[in-house]
Formats: structure tokens, sequence, C-alpha cells
């Protein structure tokens, strides 16, 4: 009798956990660590491995693309550790496309534990699906450099059992972009007021993925508001935060970046006012990136606004006289006008300063155009040196 009843007992038990699989349905988590994953390059700090796998980024700009195969539904599984003390204002946001679709726009809210976020739910499971999320905003006064709290940590991704992943198509050449609150997409979508107001922020909307659309590269972006060659907020000078992802851990592997990137892109300077010459902390960082990426072609953006041009261009100008012809520099004069260092919305600025989402497309268009000029030359020379 008791042999029956303790069967009775597993067969419902049984029949119960089938039926919460069958209505709910079974997942598994995918490690960021995987493959097929598509991570951003240079964005991402890695740490552990496997079911334990972490990748996180400091700054707005990171993304990750990929293709999810077998399931209908996808969750985006957060480190919400890393947003342990963050204020719920100040909570990283992010931004999502399944298949082309437009994309949606949310902002964390969860800390503590590994949570997942949902992204797409009843999927058509025979077919492939287009995955990419990035980083779009975060609260620079959150201690950006030396805490985790406004940072996006990720895990992995929950899909249905038998789901899987795929490569995305990726970009012919590599790319990393430097900046300050233009590069970090501050003020794309509105009147930029507090680091509180994180809606009108879209990294994704800057310049510099524009400019990487156009010259077919992934990329990593590194805009952080308030920084410059020397003036820091949050942020020590460029200079010194270039090869790291963080206040603790180098991005370098025997002091070389990993892979090589064909282009750097530098637009800073805006925030190195009041009298402050940059030549010296710009012509120190051109040599420590040379050093670390020895065959990468370097583009010096003057700000739009024109500031620091005279200074750029003579830094510019001696690493040519010192033989490094694969240094160039990109001046567009006739957006000083309307991308401006004074208070005061224009036609392409709602405050002066941080370009519009058009502003952001007409610069980034911009530097594409002079560029691809650049790069022109340079093979017409190589060409020419070549004939007989």
């Amino acid at each position: 009798m008791r042999a029956y009843s303790m069967y009775g007992f597993l067969s419902g038990l049984l029949l119960s956990i089938f039926c919460v699989l069958t209505l709910h349905g079974a997942t598994v988590s995918i490690p960021c660590d995987h493959l097929d994953f598509g991570l951003s390059p240079y964005t991402w700090k890695p740490t552990s491995a496997g079911a334990e796998a972490r990748v996180e980024a400091t700054m707005p700009g990171a993304y990750f693309k990929t293709i999810v195969k077998g399931t209908t539904t996808i969750e985006l599984l957060v480190d919400g550790t890393a947003n342990d003390g963050c204020p719920p204002p100040s909570m990283p946001f992010i931004e999502y496309s399944v298949d082309d679709g437009p994309f949606t726009v949310k902002q964390l809210a969860q800390a503590g534990s590994v949570y997942p976020f949902p992204i797409a739910a009843g999927l058509d499971a025979a077919i492939p699906h287009k995955l990419e999320v990035f980083f779009r905003a975060a609260d620079l006064g959150q201690k950006r450099w030396t805490s985790s709290m406004a940072h996006l940590r990720i895990a992995g991704l929950s899909v249905d059992t038998g789901g899987t992943l795929a490569a995305y198509p990726k970009r012919s050449k590599l790319a990393m972009g430097f900046g300050d609150s233009i590069t970090e997409g501050v003020g794309v979508d509105g009147l930029f007021t507090s680091w509180q107001k994180l809606d009108v922020n879209n990294a994704r909307g800057s310049w510099f993925p524009v400019v990487c659309a156009g010259l077919d590269c992934e990329y990593g972006q590194f805009g952080s508001g308030g920084q410059g060659m020397v003036k820091e907020l949050e942020m020590p000078g460029l200079p010194k935060t270039w090869d790291h992802y963080d206040a603790t851990t180098s991005r370098l592997t025997n002091g070389l970046l990993l892979p090589e990137p064909d282009y750097i892109f530098c637009n800073m300077g805006t925030n190195d006012y009041g009298g402050i010459n940059i030549t010296n902390a710009y012509t120190d960082w051109l040599m420590a990136v040379r050093k670390a990426c020895p065959h990468t072609r370097i583009f010096c953006v003057v700000p739009p606004s024109g500031v620091h041009r005279d200074e750029i261009q003579a830094v510019v100008a001696s690493r040519n006289h010192a033989d490094d012809k694969a240094v160039h520099i990109i001046d567009i004069p006739a957006l000083n006008a309307t991308i401006t260092t004074r208070p005061g919305a224009t036609q392409l600025t709602y405050d002066g300063v941080h370009p519009t989402l058009q502003g952001e497309a007409i610069f980034g268009a911009c530097i594409i155009a002079q560029t691809q000029q650049l790069l022109s030359g340079c093979t017409a020379s190589v060409n020419q040196s070549k004939a007989p």
C-alpha cells in the first residue's frame, strides 16, 4: 500500500513538472562568452567563463549582435549586482531591435541578482531571428570610472530549450572612437539638463556609429561627458583612460591592443576650456597609441566648434614630420557656427553644444567624406610608389 502511494506521488510529481514545462516552456541559458554572441570590440570587460561568464561595459555605446535560432522567446540575462546602490533615475538605459524592427528603449530597474530582462516573445521558432542590443545611456555622476553602479553587466541570453545562436554577419574592419559628451550621444534626442534625465541621451545616435557604418567597421565607442585631453569629470584625461576598461583593468595584451584596429578616431578638446593648452597631452596620447597600435590609421578630429584647432593641427604635423604618416587631421569648419561652445540653441543643437540627431549625422557624414579622401590619397601614394 505504501509502495503504491509512493508510486502515485512520484507519478503525480512528474506529471506536474511535465505540465509546467509544456505550458510555460523550458528555457536554457546561453553564456555571454559563446562564440557567436557578437560582442562589440574593445568595449566589454570579460570575467570568468561558461555559466559564470560576465561582460561589463563602462560607457554607453557598447553593443552585441547575434542571430537566435529555435526559440519563441528571448530574454537578456542582466547581472544586476553591478548596479547595487545605483539610484533608480540613474540606472542604465538599453535599446534593442529584433529582425530589423524599431528599437525599443528601456531603463533597467533591478539590482542585486542576475535576472531575465524580456526582449521578445511569440517568435516563430522555425526561422532565425536577428537581435541587436545597445547600451544607450548611463549617469556619469555615479562614479563611472571607479564604480560599476551605472555600468551594464550581462551574463548571457535565456531562450527556449533547443535554442542556439548563429553568427551575425560582421563588418570588414575594426575601429575605436574616443570623445566627450558629443561622442557619448548626450542631448541627441532633446535638451540635456541633468545626468539624471537620461532619456534624451542616445549613444547609437552619435557621430561615431554613423562613421563606422559608412566605413564598414565594427567598433568600440568611448565617449564620456566632461572628459578632455586634460580636463577631468568623473573620468581622468584621455591619455590615462584610453587603454583601460575601467580604473583597474587594462585592455592591452603585453602592451598591444589586440586585435589591432584599422582606424582610431579622436574627437577631444571641447571640455579643455579656460586657456588649457592640450598640445602635450595630445602628443603623449598619440605616442602611446602608436606604441600599442603600430599599424593603425589615427584620425584626429577637430571638435565641431573648432576649438583647439591650431594645437591639434600642430600635433598632427609633428607626428607626420617624425615620419608617422598614418596620423591624419579631420577638420570641418563649416559646422563651427551651428555646433558651438556657446549657450543657446542653434539649427543643429538644442543647447548650442550637443548636436541633435541631425547634427550628429551631418558631423558623421562629413567625417566619412574626409576619411575616404584621406584613405584614397594613401592608396594613390602607395600605388604611385610602386609604379616603374
